[in-house]
């Protein structure tokens, strides 16, 4: 008997597109991501991730985790963790030298992860907010999809 497993696995887009419920999830992330400042769900939601990839709970399950960080986006050969990671790491370091007399190294959701995470799943932030029935949803349910 074959034993067959429940893990997803994401290799293209529309793999990760086809997983309604992860899907779901990835789109309330990005909202939550640009609507940091003004929403308090969505501050409350993202102060939970403790993950330095930002890709953890309480938005995917330990095995979308580990499908999503390792999801290849736009065909390239870097897996999406790397990309996140490496791309953080080089935006730390550029703010280590800007912000040397402020001493405010931060990493900003909305202007510093959130167009990674967009350009990977190919999302427009502009498409979230005109998804007025998504919005409705999210202010509603937050993760759970109805």
């Amino acid at each position: 008997m074959a034993i067959t497993s429940t893990k997803p696995s994401f290799t293209r887009l529309q793999d990760l597109q086809g997983d309604v419920q992860c899907w779901h999830k990835i789109r309330v992330f990005l909202f939550d991501l640009r609507h940091f400042a003004e929403r308090p769900q969505s501050r409350d939601r993202l102060e939970l991730i403790i993950d330095p990839s930002y890709i953890a709970a309480p938005y995917f399950t330990p095995s979308e985790v580990e499908a999503i960080k390792s999801f290849v986006p736009n065909g390239g050969e870097t897996t999406l963790e790397q990309l996140i990671l490496s791309t953080l790491a080089t935006k730390l370091e550029r703010r280590k030298k800007k912000r040397v007399a402020t001493g405010d190294h931060r990493v900003c959701p909305a202007h510093d992860l959130a167009p990674i995470f967009e350009k990977a799943f190919g999302i427009k932030a502009k498409d979230l907010v005109k998804d007025k029935k998504f919005v409705k949803a999210v202010t509603a349910n937050g993760l759970v999809m109805k």
